[in-house]
């Protein structure tokens, strides 16, 4: 092997490294879950960066989650400001205690790449979040509180991989979701049948005065 060769190769190598190592820099570990008072079990903070942390390795988005006990002290703005400033795409769910809210922010991007009207719906069969907030849902406050966050988070970063076409290992699945809809359809069952034999016996009243 000649001498020009040899040089040739040994510029080459630098180069090949720093291209092998350069998605590694641009998408380092980075805090997804930027705030937690006490709402989330570090089991489910653990697996919240789990999900959000393969995602942001295979596509470069962030999905931030922020849990805080009072609006007030910890406004949506506020971790906005802190995140634009290493971050032109990103996701926030946020969600607060007192009182109780709900949203999800994004860069225009970001935005394109999952349904949030969907996401925030109300209605069992659409939202992801707030119908588990519902008094249907039979649970302590808690706990719906911690599902709510969980299930809305992995639907984010489900929604997010689909658009990129990537798959994540560390995904809930569907299956996991499915069943969180099977539960609310059965206390939206239940709560159903409650109304009806309440407007029954209302109607039985007014025939029988009548």
């Amino acid at each position: 092997m000649s001498r020009t060769e040899n040089k040739t190769r040994g510029a080459l190598l630098p180069s090949l490294l720093f291209t092998l190592l350069i998605p590694g820099l641009l998408f380092a570990k980075i805090d997804l879950v930027i705030a937690n008072d006490a709402i989330m079990p570090p089991k489910e903070v653990d697996k919240l960066e789990e999900m959000g942390g393969e995602l942001y390795e295979k596509t470069g988005i962030p999905v931030f989650v922020a849990a805080v006990a009072e609006l007030n002290a910890s406004r949506p703005v506020d971790f906005l400001n802190r995140i634009k400033e290493d971050h032109r795409e990103y996701i926030l769910l946020y969600f607060s205690i007192n009182p109780t809210a709900v949203n999800i922010f994004a860069s225009d991007g970001a935005k394109k790449l999952i349904d949030i009207e969907q996401i925030l719906s109300p209605l069992p069969w659409r939202g992801t979040i707030k119908p588990i907030m519902s008094p249907a849902f039979s649970k302590d406050q808690d706990t719906k509180n911690e599902v709510a966050i969980f299930n809305g988070y992995a639907d984010i970063v489900d929604q997010v991989a689909q658009s990129k076409g990537v798959k994540l290992e560390s995904s809930i699945g569907s299956g996991s979701k499915d069943s969180f809809k099977v539960i609310r359809w059965i206390f939206y069952g239940i709560l159903l049948f409650f109304l009806i034999q309440y407007i029954l016996t209302k109607v039985r009243r007014v025939r029988g005065e009548s």
